[in-house]
C-alpha cells in the first residue's frame, strides 16, 4: 500500500468519526418536538391545461363579390359601418344591361308576331299533307296483309317438310339403336374368346413338353380360337361402319331439321314484325284519319305546343336580362360590421373579386393548432379559456381538424367564443389554454407536500406522534396539486408546512396554520420507566440524509 493511499483512507476514517459525532450532537439538540400541520389527501379530479396561441376571426364572415364587372356609380357604406342582411353596399353602370333587356323584349314581340302569324295562316296545306299521309298509310296496310299471307303460306310448307323429316330420323334412330344393341352383343362375345384364349395359353405354358399330345392339341385350339377372334372383329368392324352410316344419316336429317327450324323462326319473327308494323299502321292511320276530321280553323295541339315553347323561351331571355340587370346592384347577405371596402365610386369592380368584408362578431371564432398527442385528448364541446392582455373569456371547441399541416405536424383546432366582439379583433392572436390532461377519481395532495432526491419522490407524514419519511409514486402534476399513485392511503396524514427540522422519527405536535396545538402526542419512550436502563443508542441513518 502506497503512501497516498494511506494518507486518503485516513482521511476517511477521521471524516465518518466527525460525521458520527456530528449525529450525536443533532439527535441530543432536536429532542424538542416540532410543530407541523397536517392534511389528508382528497380523492378528485386533476386536470393540467396546456396553453397554445391562436388566431381570433369572425365566425361569420363573407367575401362579397360581384357577378358581373363594370364601373362603380355609387357606394353607401364605408369601414366601420354597420349594414342589415339586403342592404345595397353599391351599384355598377347598368346600361350594357339595359341594352341587353330591351333585346330581349324585342326578342319576345318578334316570338308573338310568329304566333299570330302562324294561327292565321293558311290551313289547306296542311290538310293536302294530311290526305296524302291517309293514301300512303291504307297503301302500306293492303301490303303488309299481302306479305303476312305470303309468309303464313311458307311456314305451312316448312311444318309439313319438318315432319317427313322428323319421321325419317326417328326410323334411323331406331336402327341406331338396333346396332348399338348389336355391337354391345358382338363386343361381349368377343370379351368371351379372349377369355378362352387367356385360358389355353395358360395351359400351354403350364406344359413342360411342348412336343406333347397334350401341347399340340392346346396349341390347335390356340390357333382355332385366335381365327375365330379375328372373324368376330371383322364383325365388330362391319357393325361399326353400319352404325356410323346410320348416325351420319341421323346428323344429316337432324341438320336439315334445323334448318327448317330455324327458317320456320325467321318467318314466325317476320311475320311478328309484320303484324306490329300492321298495328302501327293501323294506329298512325286512325290518328291521321282523326286530325282529318279536325275543323280546317282549328289550331293544333302541336302547334300550340310549338308556339308555347317560342314564347317560353323568349320570355327566359328577358328573366336572363332581368338576372344581368340585378347583378347590377349588389347587397349584403347578412347583417354585420363592414371590415374592408375595395371598391369606390367612379372606379372598376371585377367579377369574382371581392368588394366588400363583412362579418358577424356577435360570436367569434378562435383557430389554434396542437400536437396528435394532444389532438386525441380533445373532444368536440370541450371548454377552453382564452386571454388577451389579461381579460379571459370562455370558449366552446366546434372543429377539430383530422389531417396535420404538411409543414408544421400539428392539426387545426377551432373554438367558439361568444361576447368579446371588441375586445378580441380580427386577426389579434390570443392565448387558448385548453385541457389536455385528466385524472379522475385519484389520491390528491399539494404539489409542495412532495419533495425529490435522485429522481426519487417523497413526502412527511405522521405516524405515532412522529414523523414518517413516506416514499411516494407521483402521477399527473400541476401548479397546486399532485395525483399520489403509490404510497399513500385516504387516511394518510401528511405534513403540509416545511420545516427545517423534519427528520425521520422526530416527534410532532399537529398544529393549525394560526400556531393551535391541535393534537399533542406522546412518544413510546417517555412511558418508559426510570428505573429502566436506556438502550445503547444507535446513529439513525436517516438523521444525515440530505432533505431537499
Amino acid at each position: 500500500m502506497n503512501g497516498k493511499r494511506l494518507t486518503a483512507l485516513c482521511l476517511i476514517v477521521v471524516l465518518s468519526l466527525s460525521v458520527i459525532a456530528c449525529q450525536k450532537t443533532e439527535e441530543i439538540e432536536e429532542t424538542e418536538k416540532v410543530a407541523v400541520e397536517v392534511q389528508t389527501p382528497q380523492v378528485g379530479t386533476l386536470t393540467v391545461d396546456t396553453a397554445y396561441i391562436g388566431t381570433v376571426a369572425p365566425q361569420e364572415q363573407v367575401y362579397v363579390m360581384p357577378k358581373t364587372s363594370g364601373t362603380v356609380t355609387e357606394t353607401f357604406f364605408e369601414v366601420g359601418d354597420l349594414v342589415q342582411e339586403g342592404d345595397v353596399l353599391f351599384k355598377i353602370d347598368d346600361e350594357a344591361a339595359q341594352l341587353q333587356m330591351a333585346n330581349a323584349k324585342a326578342t319576345y314581340e318578334s316570338a308573338q308576331a310568329g304566333v299570330t302569324a302562324q294561327n292565321s295562316g293558311a290551313r289547306d296545306l296542311q290538310n293536302y299533307q294530311t290526305e296524302e299521309q291517309i293514301r300512303q298509310l291504307r297503301d302500306s296496310l293492303y301490303d303488309t296483309d299481302d306479305k303476312i299471307d305470303e309468309l303464313e303460306d311458307t311456314l305451312g310448307d316448312l311444318r309439313d317438310a319438318g315432319g317427313s323429316l322428323s319421321t325419317a330420323k326417328k326410323q334411323a334412330q331406331a336402327g341406331v339403336d338396333q346396332l348399338n344393341e348389336v355391337l354391345v352383343n358382338q363386343s361381349a362375345e368377343l370379351q368371351n374368346m379372349n377369355a378362352e384364349l387367356q385360358g389355353l395359353n395358360d395351359q400351354l405354358n403350364g406344359i413342360e413338353d411342348k412336343e406333347s399330345e397334350e401341347a399340340q392339341a392346346i396349341t390347335a385350339s390356340i390357333a382355332a380360337m385366335s381365327e375365330k377372334i379375328a372373324v368376330q372383329n371383322g364383325a365388330i368392324d362391319s357393325t361399326k361402319l353400319q352404325l356410323s352410316q346410320a348416325q351420319a344419316q341421323i346428323s344429316q336429317l337432324q341438320t336439315q331439321i334445323d334448318s327448317i327450324n330455324a327458317t320456320k323462326t325467321q318467318i314466325k319473327s317476320g311475320i311478328d314484325s309484320a303484324e306490329d308494323g300492321r298495328e302501327t299502321i293501323n294506329d298512325n292511320l286512325a290518328m291521321a284519319e282523326q286530325a282529318y276530321a279536325i275543323t280546317q280553323n282549328e289550331i293544333y295541339p302541336e302547334s300550340d305546343a310549338v308556339s308555347a315553347a317560342q314564347l317560353q323561351q323568349a320570355s327566359i331571355g328577358i328573366e336572363s336580362a332581368q338576372m344581368q340587370l340585378d347583378f347590377c346592384t349588389v347587397t349584403s347577405p347578412i347583417t354585420g360590421i363592414v371590415e374592408s371596402v375595395s371598391v369606390e365610386k367612379n372606379g372598376m369592380a371585377a367579377a369574382g373579386n371581392p368588394a366588400y368584408i363583412i362579418s358577424n362578431k356577435e360570436s367569434m371564432t378562435v383557430t389554434f393548432h396542437v400536437a396528435e398527442k394532444a389532438k386525441n385528448v380533445l373532444t368536440v364541446g370541450d371548454h377552453v379559456t382564452v386571454d388577451r392582455e389579461g381579460e379571459q373569456y370562455e370558449g366552446v371547441i366546434t372543429e377539430i381538424g383530422t389531417m396535420a399541416n404538411a409543414q408544421t405536424k400539428l392539426f387545426q383546432v377551432k373554438a367558439s367564443v361568444t361576447g368579446g366582439a371588441s375586445a378580441l379583433p380580427n386577426g389579434v392572436s390570443v392565448k387558448v389554454y385548453a385541457t389536455t390532461q385528466k385524472e379522475e377519481g385519484k389520491l390528491l395532495v399539494p404539489y409542495d407536500t412532495i419533495y425529490f432526491s435522485a429522481g426519487n419522490a417523497y413526502v412527511y407524514c405522521v405516524e405515532d406522534g412522529k414523523v414518517v419519511k413516506t416514499d411516494v409514486t407521483v402521477g399527473l402534476m400541476n401548479d397546486t396539486q399532485a395525483v399520489i399513485e403509490e404510497g399513500l392511503s385516504a387516511d394518510s396524514q401528511v405534513i403540509s408546512n416545511w420545516s427545517s427540522k423534519l427528520r425521520n422519527g422526530v416527534e410532532v405536535d399537529i398544529v393549525s396554520s394560526d400556531g393551535e396545538v391541535l393534537e399533542e402526542t406522546t412518544s413510546e419512550e417517555e412511558t418508559v420507566e426510570e428505573s429502566e436502563e436506556p438502550a445503547e443508542e444507535t446513529p439513525d441513518a436517516d438523521l444525515t440524509e440530505e432533505e431537499e
